[in-house]
């Protein structure tokens, strides 16, 4: 059978050549399991040279056998295994892998295996490293520190009077009274994890730990190791590793952006929420928890389940108490506000002596559609505020960042589309006449409008669509251009 194997490799000598310029590590073994070959990337991330390894069993090799290897388990299978996370030590090294395995035929008989595996061991380090950080810079004592220092903003005083942004508020209070799941709706950057925060820090579970984990951020196939943990059991040379549920015991567990979780996980974690145990990957041992669930979507239920983003089951279970944070462009009322928290935030980091904005700037905050929300406000002041003189009281057009005037305003970036919002009610804009660089930025805008109405044949929905805008505020761009 080896024979064989290299018979196919010598028929396809490019084919190892393709190998060794692969960012992944590749290995090779026979029907044996017998390793016939390994990558440079699989050299250098095992210490071994191919000469080294040619020969020996996987078992010898790394202790791995058909349970725990990939490539073994496709060899004695004769199935793919698709995105497998496992971990496994040589050389006294950990080593933490996605692997794709696949059994290797030749001519209609079986020669053998493959597997390509990427290495993610340093990306397993940095979020253990996260949520040991978090558990230490957001505990109660770090956390009462940190607001003295106004270094976060929100927690127990989220900033906003708009009635909506208010009713949200109330609700965070009053859902922090209690034990059940919640939901948090809204738009990248609109303070979903504040929020969360908010309801921990106002709760009976205040002195246990709160940690956070982006459920977008994480491949799939670590998602569960790293909230369920796994067993020593697993692999050879493992150590028990705790997971999120286990970490934030007595506390709280915000999975930010449910909706990019994988079905599958979904189905798991909704067992954890019925029976309030667990199990580490690898391991049947149950193990019971006490945590307080909150998670947060910024796509809306009703789509996410249409979509099968989110298990229907799953959204009952995690929102018992559902709370709709609104966009910053739906609460342009709180802007003053929130610039005036930020600039003093500011002036106490940067040492400034800053008083607020110029008039114009005002009018840009209040006619700009930010798809960034909250957080895009501050970091657009923070930049700002770096550019500010000595000579400076106020913010002017030119401290902003240069992405701001580009005359993409209304482009939404993909968040969420929230009911259009009658800005008209409670805006001012400058008018088209004016000179400088609010001149510039509406005829730009105006060309846009032209064009995109155009080429959607003056359908007003299909061109507020493609501008990334709301309908109503298309609209009214319209009248205020007097475009006919």
């Amino acid at each position: 059978m080896e024979t064989r194997l290299k018979e196919f490799i010598n028929q396809y000598p490019f084919f190892c050549d393709l190998l060794e310029i692969l960012d992944s590590a590749v290995y090779f073994c026979d029907v044996n399991g017998r390793l016939l070959y390994i990558n440079k990337v699989a050299e250098g991330l095992d210490g071994y040279a191919n000469e080294e390894i040619y020969g020996r069993t996987v078992g010898e090799a790394y202790g791995l056998d058909e349970r725990t290897s990939p490539m073994l388990m496709a060899l004695t299978t004769e199935k793919p295994v698709v995105d497998k996370a496992f971990r496994y030590v040589v050389n006294g090294r950990e080593v933490y892998q996605i692997c794709n395995a696949r059994p290797v035929f030749f001519e209609g008989e079986k020669v053998g295996a493959y597997t390509i595996q990427k290495d993610v061991t340093q990306l397993m380090e940095v979020i253990e490293q996260n949520i040991s950080l978090q558990k230490k810079v957001f505990s109660p004592k770090e956390d009462d520190l940190a607001e003295s220092r106004q270094d976060i903003v929100g927690a127990d005083r989220l900033l906003g009077e708009h009635p909506v942004f208010r009713e949200c508020k109330e609700m965070a209070i009053r859902a922090a009274r209690s034990d059940s799941p919640v939901l948090l709706v809204g738009e990248t950057g609109s303070g979903k994890e504040l929020f969360a925060r908010c309801i921990h820090r106002n709760s009976k579970r205040k002195d246990g730990p709160f940690l956070a984990i982006n459920c977008a951020a994480i491949p799939e196939t670590l998602l569960e190791s790293i909230l369920f943990g796994t067993s020593k059991g697993i692999y050879t040379g493992a150590v028990e590793r705790k997971g999120l549920f286990e970490e934030a015991e007595g506390g709280t567990l915000f999975l930010d952006e449910i909706n990019s979780m994988p079905l599958f996980s979904q189905s798991k974690l909704l067992r954890v929420l019925e029976e309030k145990e667990i199990q580490h990957l690898g391991s049947k041992e149950r193990i019971k928890i006490n945590v307080r669930i909150i998670s947060s979507s910024n796509v809306f239920p009703e789509e996410a389940i249409s979509k099968e983003q989110i298990r229907e089951d799953l959204f009952y279970r995690l929102a018992v108490v559902n709370i709709m944070i609104p966009s910053l462009a739906s609460r342009k009322s709180d802007i003053r506000l929130l610039t005036k928290h930020f600039i003093k935030l500011y002036n106490e980091r940067f040492q400034k002596h800053i008083i607020g904005l110029e008039d114009e700037v005002l009018r840009f905050f209040l006619d700009f559609s930010w798809p960034g929300n909250v957080r895009q406000l501050k970091h657009c002041l923070e930049a700002a505020m770096n550019l500010v003189t000595d000579d400076d009281l106020k913010i002017k057009m030119k401290h902003l960042p240069a992405y701001l005037l580009s005359g993409n305003n209304a482009a939404t970036g993909g968040y969420i589309q929230k009911k259009p919002v009658d800005e008209t009610k409670h805006l001012k804009y400058p008018e088209p006449e004016s000179t400088g660089v609010f001149s510039t930025i509406f005829e730009k805008e105006k060309e846009e409008i032209i064009q995109a109405l155009l080429e959607n044949k003056g359908n007003v929905s299909k061109t507020a669509k493609q501008l990334g805008m709301h309908r109503q505020s298309l609209i009214y761009r319209i009248k205020k251009y007097n475009i006919t």
